[in-house]
């Protein structure tokens, strides 16, 4: 969970002492992350056109009024312009009790409040909406401020533990959501199982995908169990819930962690495979680094 630092007020959510004690980086540069769908804000009063690309002139096709002027005669050019507009996008976060154990509620909260201030800060619309055994509280404020406040304070609410479904949750948000259209949603979980079975979003998400055109991103939350854990521990299963000891030795914390990244390293083909782009966090220091590069990597494919 967050931790005692985190600030009650909201005058104090946008200091940057304050957003460092709630787990968000703030680049020493700072970047906007836009990770697509949608164009952003330009800076200026009202809507606007921006240079997307150049290509060759198709006779027949093309509009000849496209044809760049400067152009040479031989070599007709045609430019494509794109506009500038917000997107809307969604954080769809998984509260189950899998995901409140003490490895992974901190790396979720964390990895929530970046994405809303890197998101937010690029100019995007962004709302959350957290799930369990169905889609529970939304939230979606006017400005960052009051968003990093109504965020913090959903979070550290108690609320029962329970079972999720991924799928079934997911399915039926975006069935709630036609009228809004969220053009690019989020899926914050860890995604585990309860039956046990592989978890294949090419199968299970296939209406999902079609409704928001492959415009999903899971961002997987995993854990790793520090090298030094050894000897009697209290586990707690969340699911269930029921309580054991175990006797930790280093041989099998190696063999938990690479189960671990062996699950992990099998959701992420199976995102892969359905055309979807992923994050993978283990801990707070990769959730800049994982935007970052989920971004780099959507910009790239979109030229």
């Amino acid at each position: 969970m967050l931790t005692n630092s985190v600030p009650s007020g909201a005058a104090s959510i946008i200091d940057r002492d304050a957003l460092h004690a709630l787990g968000v980086l703030l680049p020493i540069r700072f970047h906007p992350v836009k990770v697509l769908p949608g164009r952003h804000p330009l800076g200026r009063a009202g809507d606007g056109m921006r240079l997307l690309r150049t290509r060759a002139y198709v006779p027949g096709e093309d509009n000849p009024r496209d044809i760049d002027k400067f152009s040479p005669p031989g070599d007709l050019q045609v430019i494509e312009w794109e506009d500038e507009a917000q997107a809307s996008i969604t954080l769809l976060v998984d509260r189950s009790a899998s995901m409140d154990s003490h490895l992974k509620a901190p790396i979720r909260n964390a990895c929530i409040l970046q994405l809303i201030y890197s998101l937010w800060r690029a100019g995007d619309r962004v709302g959350l909406a957290f799930f369990d055994t169905e889609v529970r509280e939304q939230i979606r404020a006017a400005n960052l401020r009051s968003q990093l406040q109504q965020t913090v304070q959903a979070l550290h609410m108690q609320h029962p533990r329970a079972t999720t479904d991924v799928s079934s949750a997911l399915n039926a948000f975006v069935r709630q959501d036609r009228r809004r259209h969220s053009n690019l949603l989020f899926v914050v979980s860890d995604f585990v199982t309860t039956n046990g079975n592989d978890f294949s979003p090419e199968v299970e998400w296939r209406d999902a995908i079609n409704e928001i055109q492959q415009n999903i991103v899971p961002v997987i939350v995993s854990f790793e169990l520090a090298p030094q854990t050894e000897g009697l521990v209290k586990l707690r299963d969340a699911e269930r819930p029921a309580r054991r000891l175990a006797w930790f030795t280093r041989d099998r914390v190696r063999r938990i962690n690479d189960e671990e990244r062996s699950r992990v390293a099998a959701l992420v083909r199976h995102c892969r495979s359905a055309g979807l782009d992923c994050m993978t966090v283990a801990n707070q220091r990769d959730i800049y680094p994982q935007l970052a590069r989920l971004a780099r990597v959507r910009r790239r494919r979109k030229f």
